[in-house]
């Protein structure tokens, strides 16, 4: 009967290597396993960037990088209505109110026109008020891009339809007609009073009206020689 291998039966010489031999081997597989994961790149870290390949082998274009916004137009206005200027802008020499028998400043223009002569929105915006005002009678302010607020004053009662407040409005939208309202220009010539504010200062609203637009509803012509 063939005898089997035990390990104590071997010499104690022979035991002593075979031990050195295996706890080599045993630190040697150690020894490959810590390198080996120390080598190893994690799929998600310091990936090689490479431009995506097309279907049939070659390079795919880069999908185009979203343009910046243009640059917005510059707010254009409109004369609210067709008349003559009677009252300009003045807030440096007082103008005298024929009403009051006084003289003071004017922070906007007047536009003289018939009684009931339709008054409209000069740029799109947001009606943010209306008011009966103490001095300048019925009274629309209307909101515009920019911090541009525009005031339409001594306007009838009566608005147009649809116009209340929150209201978004369009440029050349109706806003309503002259009236007399205004306590402090009763005595001037029917008008519509017209300011223009812009970050709550006032401004001349002539000019912020478009040349083509003076000359066709104002007869104001700047550019004539």
């Amino acid at each position: 009967m063939e005898k089997k291998f035990k390990f104590s039966d071997l010499p104690l010489t022979s035991k002593i290597v075979y031990g050195a031999v295996i706890a080599i081997l045993c630190i040697s597989a150690i020894v490959v396993g810590i390198v080996a994961v120390a080598n190893r790149k994690p799929a998600d870290q310091n990936p090689e960037e490479k431009p995506p390949v097309s279907d049939d082998g070659g390079k795919q274009e880069e999908p185009e990088k979203p343009s910046k916004d243009e640059p917005k137009e510059p707010l254009t206005f409109v004369a609210p209505m067709v008349g003559k200027v009677s009252t300009g802008h003045s807030l440096t020499v007082p103008v005298f109110s024929t009403t009051l028998g006084a003289w003071k400043m004017h922070t906007g223009i007047d536009i003289v026109a018939d009684e009931g002569a339709e008054v409209f929105a000069s740029a799109p915006g947001t009606v943010t008020k209306i008011a009966d005002d103490a001095m300048l009678g019925t009274t629309v302010e209307i909101t515009h891009e920019g911090g541009i607020v525009t005031v339409y004053a001594n306007l009838d009662k009566t608005l147009a339809d649809g116009i209340a407040e929150g209201k978004a409005i369009a440029a050349g939208e109706k806003i309503g007609t002259i009236g007399d309202t205004a306590v402090s220009e009763l005595a001037e010539e029917p008008h519509l009073h017209f300011a223009v504010r812009v970050n709550g200062e006032t401004v001349n609203p002539l000019d912020y009206i478009t040349e083509a637009s003076k000359k066709a509803s104002l007869g104001i012509d700047d550019t004539a020689a």
